[in-house]
């Protein structure tokens, strides 16, 4: 009886199996039959192929560099007596930024300067003399040499105590300053360094090919986020003559202006370089463009009819393309919906 029991079971199962299957080949067809329901006309977008130009950009990363900035060195030494400006703070050409001590040194240009007034008159003296036959030639010549001495003694001591006062050689901010008021300092030890941010520089890195379209006195334009991705604008004042050991040529870009001196040496930004494109000819947007690049490709339309052709680049940006070859100014091409066609399949304009 149990064995009757589970062969009866076993049956069941079979069928229900059986029914299921049936089932869903039922629903498989009917999809398949939905599927294959043939479209009269694909709904696309399309556009009209202008006749114009395509200008390329390329945009290269640098760092702000100042226009000036020098580390600054005492030409004399001695003790720091005054340090008249502060880290950060702004300093004018000719202005004096420490002053040493120069006692001593003003000593000494006192007795120089009295040499020299003396030798001076001495030798006015001599030529008096030297006129009317009262000395020689000879003596007269050595007061003229001495003479000369003690304007070169005088004009060193001069000097000695016009570089006790360390003055700005360009008008500028004290990004660093290395002394302090009692201190020492020595000939050709610094003093501070000076940046002048008023007007920046920055300088790229570009391939060879992108180097051959760049031209000196070519303006471009500088992206920063710092100033809330307001634009700067630049000139190119500087070609590299020669490759680095990446074979990249360097770039250098003088920057106009720089507003309230917002930007800093050091800033990371974008420079854009635009070349204009003389050569009109048949543009369409980008996203006309089916297939890769290498092969591209575009749907025409032709009396409600789409048809698949390959276009020859010309110039290719971000947003259009320059056609040389394969569709003409005034042809209509789709924008949009290129995902459901063949070539030949027909198409229903919906813009």
């Amino acid at each position: 009886m149990k064995k009757f029991l589970s062969y009866i079971t076993v049956l069941c199962l079979i069928a229900i199996v059986v029914l299921l299957l049936i089932r869903n080949k039922r629903d498989i067809d009917a999809a398949i039959t939905f599927a294959e329901q043939k479209v009269e006309a694909y709904p696309v977008k399309v556009i009209t192929v202008r006749e114009g130009t395509v200008d390329t950009r390329l945009e290269v990363p640098g760092i702000l560099s100042p226009a000036d900035e020098l580390m600054l060195m005492a030409q004399t030494q001695g003790q720091v007596k005054t340090i008249f400006k502060k880290e950060g703070e702004w300093v004018n050409k000719g202005e004096t930024i420490a002053k040493v001590d120069d006692e001593l040194m003003r000593a000494e240009l006192m007795v120089t300067e009295a040499n020299y007034e003396k030798a001076k008159k001495d030798l006015e003296r001599a030529k008096v003399l030297n006129s009317g036959e009262a000395i020689t030639q000879q003596q007269l010549e050595g007061l003229m040499l001495q003479e000369k001495a003690a304007k070169a003694k005088y004009l060193v001591s001069k000097k000695r105590v016009e570089d006790t006062a360390v003055k700005a050689p360009f008008s500028g901010y004290i990004n660093r300053l290395f002394i302090k008021e009692g201190g020492m300092i020595g000939s050709g030890v610094p003093v501070c360094e000076l940046v002048n941010i008023h007007s920046l520089k920055v300088k790229v890195k570009v391939d060879e090919g992108e180097m051959e379209k760049i031209i000196n006195g070519q303006d471009v334009t500088i992206k920063t986020e710092n100033l809330s991705n307001q634009m700067l604008e630049g000139t190119v004042t500087s070609i590299a003559a020669k490759a680095d050991y990446s074979l990249q040529y360097e770039i250098g870009i003088d920057i106009h202006e720089n507003p309230n001196d917002k930007l800093k040496a050091g800033v990371v930004v974008t420079v854009i370089f635009t070349f204009p494109d003389t050569v009109a000819g048949p543009v369409l947007p980008r996203d006309a463009l089916t297939g890769s690049l290498e092969n591209p490709m575009i749907f025409v339309v032709e009396d409600g009819v789409a048809k698949l052709r390959t276009i020859i680049p010309a110039v290719v940006t971000e947003e259009e393309v320059k056609v040389a070859e394969g569709v003409a100014a005034s042809e209509v091409v789709v924008t949009e919906g290129q995902f459901n066609l063949k070539d030949g399949t027909k198409v229903k304009i919906i813009n």
